[in-house]
């Protein structure tokens, strides 16, 4: 069937039949035993045999929906029905309700069930019998959902309870961390590279709840801002401004909610740019013959998941709604959905109107006609180019930097050095108070109401301290710093009389 020499097929009949295993417990090893059949785990060999045996397997249920003996489900959509999905050594079986059918499948694959590792999923009629369903293949009747993959599978939409597990990975993981040991450059590492990259394999399939998304950032930043949960600290900035790209004043936080928008966007570009068993069947159920954007709400309306569309044929590109020509459709004179081809199919554009165009009208007209009227179409499909990438080709990271720069800063002109200042997060006294803590709101220099312009720019000790910074070379500022620092510690120690001064007087040189 596969092509294989018969000497082939007696080597591996061999190495399966004639392995010999022996049973070390203790660093003793037992007497060895020969084995019969089987693949021997470790074995270099095994995945590939594996991978022929599933090979087979596809081409059993092959050949008995060819003869009858076996219905695949959703046959208007899949040509034959969809029976099986495989990968690696998970297998899922599709199949119609029939028990003559399931006995079917018990013969022609000649295995036995592993009782322990596979369930039965029942629908609509077949409900009905699920003894006896579980009883001819050997299997436990589960319930929804499953995981497949790691991922969970079911019919409706998944509920906050199913993120749970992801939920439960991020408790895991910060309940072995020590927070307090790590600096915050430490942390931001840990956030970005592990506890930001836990959900990813969750986000790339489904759109995540407004809640989870809230879940996973409170521990995020729980442990970037505290570190330690029995001790409260200040947060200096919300969680957005964290999630900024660090060139505007962020940190470079992974923003999750914007990232699950992107993963799923690669799927719908392969969608409109591959071919497979899943872009087929989402094409017949949702799609049919027209384009993507006619069965959106609003077709052509969004920004980041396909660019400009390049012209082939022209017959999946909307002549007025969708961008083929200039950056903007082509909505002009009328509504209709017409495609490229049929819009070009009357070129040169002599077409008669029940009014005579004038003014701005009979000018748009012409320069729509100028437009379109050089346009030559080709034979091959119409394909779908990503505008964010030089390439044409989608990636994720292109999505995310364009969503997350549409609302970066609103701000604009502000430098890296300077966004501490126009988010507020310098914890001079006023911002203190304002996160409940108690004590003198005074400046320590000139007893003025302490906050970040006066502290920076409007006490007569910064503005002094700014003019000797700039006409001081850093050499000699260093020297002159290190004696009056060193003479004022020796004063502090031989005049105890006035000792709150000085210890006062050194804080103040210590902090200039």
């Amino acid at each position: 069937m596969k092509g294989f020499s018969p000497l082939w097929c007696r080597w591996i009949e061999q190495i399966v039949s004639k392995g010999s295993v022996g049973v070390k417990v203790n660093d003793d090893i037992g007497k060895y035993f020969q084995t019969w059949k089987g693949l021997r785990q470790g074995d270099p060999l095994s995945p590939f045999l594996f991978n022929l045996v599933a090979d087979m397997l596809a081409i059993l249920l092959t050949r008995a929906k060819e003869n009858g003996q076996f219905r695949g489900v959703i046959p208007h959509l899949v040509d034959g029905g969809l029976s099986i999905l495989q990968y690696a050594d998970d297998t899922i079986l599709f199949m119609e309700y029939d028990l003559e059918e399931a006995k079917n499948l018990k013969l022609l694959s000649g295995l036995k069930t592993n009782f322990h590792k596979s369930e039965l999923f029942l629908y609509g009629e077949a409900q009905s019998f699920p003894k006896e369903y579980s009883e001819l293949l050997g299997c436990n009747v589960g319930s929804l959902p499953f995981r497949y993959l790691g991922i969970p599978m079911h019919h409706r939409k998944i509920s906050n309870k199913d993120w749970f597990s992801v939920e439960e990975r991020f408790q895991k993981k910060l309940s072995s961390w020590k927070g307090k040991l790590l600096s915050s450059g430490g942390r931001l590492v840990l956030v970005n590279s592990v506890l930001s990259s836990l959900p990813m394999f969750m986000l790339f399939f489904f759109e995540a709840p407004k809640g989870v998304l809230k879940k996973l950032d409170y521990y995020r930043s729980r442990f970037f801002w505290q570190c330690d949960e029995h001790k409260k600290k200040y947060r200096l900035a919300k969680w957005n401004i964290l999630s900024m790209p660090k060139d505007v004043g962020g940190l470079g936080i992974l923003n999750l909610e914007v990232q699950n928008k992107c993963l799923l966007g690669k799927w719908l570009f392969k969608l409109l740019t591959e071919d497979g068993l899943w872009q087929d069947l989402l094409r017949k159920k949702y799609l049919h013959s027209k384009a993507i954007t006619q069965v959106s709400k609003q077709p052509g309306d969004s920004q980041f998941w396909v660019g400009l569309m390049h012209l082939q044929n022209g017959r999946q590109i909307r002549f007025w709604e969708d961008r083929w020509v200039e950056d903007k459709p082509l909505i002009v004179v009328r509504e209709k959905n017409v495609t490229v081809d049929i819009g070009l199919s009357a070129v040169p554009l002599n077409v008669s109107f029940r009014r005579a165009l004038i003014g701005e009208k009979l000018i748009a007209w012409h320069d729509l006609v100028s437009k379109v009227a050089p346009v030559v179409l080709g034979e091959g499909k119409d394909i779908f180019t990503w505008n964010l990438s030089k390439n044409g080709s989608f990636s994720v990271s292109s999505m995310y930097s364009a969503i997350v720069q549409e609302v970066v800063l609103g701000f604009k002109g502000a430098t890296k050095d300077k966004n501490i200042f126009v988010r507020g997060v310098v914890l001079t006294k006023d911002n203190l108070a304002k996160r409940q803590w108690k004590g003198n709101l005074k400046c320590s220099f000139c007893n003025a109401n302490e906050t970040i312009q006066h502290l920076f720019f409007e006490c007569h000790v910064a503005r002094n301290d700014m003019v000797f910074n700039r006409f001081l070379s850093n050499s000699f500022k260093e020297i002159i710093f290190r004696g009056i620092y060193w003479i004022c510690c020796w004063a502090k120690l031989s005049m105890e009389d006035d000792k709150v001064v000085l210890e006062a007087g050194c804080r103040k040189l210590e902090a200039i």
